[in-house]
C-alpha cells in the first residue's frame, strides 16, 4: 500500500537514473535539459535524504557505489512499472484489452445481451466478458463492491440506497403461451378478463416487480388471477410448460425460438398485457473505459 504521507521527490530519482545511465553529470544535464549545477544539487539532496554516498567521482566520469547500484535497481524497476501502467491505460482506451463484468438475470441475458456482446466482441476481440446471474439485491451488492460494472434488470431497479445511475433502455411485449398439445387438449382458445381466474397460470414470484405489474392490471377491476405455480426464471417456466403444466406469462422475445418450433402456442387475448421495462444501473465513478464503451455503443 502506498504511504500517501511519505514525500518522494521523483525529480531527484529521475536525475539519479540519468547520471547512472550516462556515467556523467554533464551528459545527464544535456539529457534532461537542465544545468549541471542543478544535477549536482539534486544528487546531493538525494544523498542527504538517504544518508548515503551514491557515486564515486573520477576524472573520466562517475560510477555508482554499491548502495547506488542497489538503489538504481529498484528505481529502474519502479520507472518501468510506471511506464507499463501508462501503456496499459493507453491500451485499454484503444480497446486492446479489458474486462466487462455484467450482472443480468438469465432470461434477460439470453435474448437481450447475447447479440450485443457478439457485436462488441467482433469489434474488440480482446475484451473479456464476465456474466453473473443473480438476484437484483445480490447484483446491487456486487456493484457496490466493484465486482460488477453494471446491471441489466427489470426496471425500475431497486437501488438499495446506492447512488446509482439508472436508465430505462427498452420496453418488451409479454404473451401467454402453452405447450401446443396442452392448449388444444384443454380447449384454451383465448384468455379474457372474465375467464382468467380459471386459467392455470404459471407466473413470476409474487415479490418481483414484473408480477406486481401483472397484478395491478387486474386489481382495479377486482380480478385476482390464481396461479397454480410461481417460479423465478423463464427456463423453469418453460420446463413446466413442456411437461404440459399450465399456461405461462413470459416476455415474448425470450420465447421466440419455442414459438417458432410449433411446440408452443401463443394464446390470443383481449387483455392489454403489461410491457416489461428493462433498465441499466451503474455507478458513474466506477466505470472503466471498456464497460463505458460497451454501454455507449451497444446499450444506449
Amino acid at each position: 500500500m502506498i504511504d500517501i504521507n511519505q514525500n518522494i521527490d521523483l525529480n531527484l530519482y529521475k536525475t539519479f537514473c540519468a547520471v547512472v545511465e550516462n556515467k556523467s553529470f554533464s551528459k545527464a544535464a544535456e539529457k534532461l535539459f537542465i544545468s549541471q549545477p542543478a544535477i549536482s544539487y539534486n544528487i546531493k539532496e538525494l544523498e542527504k535524504n538517504l544518508n548515503v554516498k551514491l557515486f564515486y567521482r573520477a576524472s573520466k566520469g562517475v560510477t555508482p557505489t554499491p548502495e547506488g547500484e542497489t538503489l538504481y535497481y529498484y528505481i529502474k524497476n519502479a520507472y518501468d512499472s510506471i511506464y507499463m501502467g501508462e501503456q496499459s491505460v493507453r491500451d485499454s482506451q484503444e480497446m486492446l484489452y479489458g474486462n466487462i463484468k455484467i450482472g443480468v438475470p438469465a432470461h434477460i441475458g439470453m435474448f437481450y445481451l447475447s447479440e450485443k456482446i457478439e457485436d462488441f466482441h467482433k469489434k474488440y476481440p480482446n475484451i473479456k466478458f464476465y456474466i453473473q446471474n443473480r438476484s437484483t439485491a445480490d447484483m446491487v451488492y456486487m456493484l457496490e463492491r466493484h465486482q460488477l460494472d453494471f446491471i441489466i434488470d427489470s426496471y425500475p431497479i431497486d437501488k438499495c440506497n446506492l447512488d446509482l445511475n439508472i436508465k430505462k433502455i427498452v420496453s418488451l411485449n409479454t404473451v401467454f403461451i402453452g405447450k401446443t398439445e396442452y392448449v388444444n387438449d384443454n380447449n384454451i382458445e383465448s384468455i379474457k378478463e372474465e375467464n382468467i381466474e380459471n386459467i392455470p397460470l404459471i407466473l413470476p414470484n409474487s415479490n418481483t416487480s414484473t408480477r406486481k405489474r401483472f397484478n395491478q392490471l387486474f386489481e382495479k377491476d377486482n380480478i385476482f388471477p390464481n396461479p397454480i405455480m410461481e417460479v423465478s426464471t423463464t427456463e423453469m417456466t418453460l420446463e413446466l410448460l413442456k411437461k404440459g403444466i399450465g399456461i405461462g406469462w413470459l416476455i415474448e422475445d425470450t420465447v421466440k425460438k419455442e414459438l417458432n418450433s410449433k411446440e408452443f402456442k401463443k394464446i390470443n387475448t383481449n387483455i392489454k398485457l403489461p410491457k416489461i421495462d428493462i433498465g441499466i444501473a451503474y455507478i458513474d465513478d466506477f466505470l472503466t473505459y471498456a464497460p463505458k464503451r460497451f454501454i455507449e455503443e451497444e446499450i444506449l
